[in-house]
């Protein structure tokens, strides 16, 4: 059964399990085209098209994104869950 949603954007947002929380300090970089896994509340793991735009110390990456699932900007996620070209395989 499909739901109308009608204009109302927030009601497409759920919460992201894997997001790896905010980080204060950070190393800029230039934007980079990235494919971010994210495990949405009631969709599960899905593979979203974004870019990633900063580096946390820890490693952690924040990707930049226009999901509508997403009420954020974007996320930080941890590097397992982000690939981009040329990233070499595990």
């Amino acid at each position: 059964m499909a739901e109308d949603y009608g204009t109302a954007t927030w009601r497409y947002w759920q919460k992201i399990h894997n997001d790896a929380c905010p980080r204060s300090t950070y190393r800029a970089r230039p934007p980079v085209p990235v494919r971010a896994r994210r495990f949405f509340e009631h969709d599960g793991a899905v593979w979203v098209d974004g870019t990633a735009t900063r580096l946390a110390f820890d490693g952690a990456i924040f990707v930049e994104n226009t999901d509508r699932r997403c009420q954020t900007i974007g996320v930080w996620l941890s590097p397992a869950d982000v690939w981009w070209a040329g990233k070499p395989a595990t």
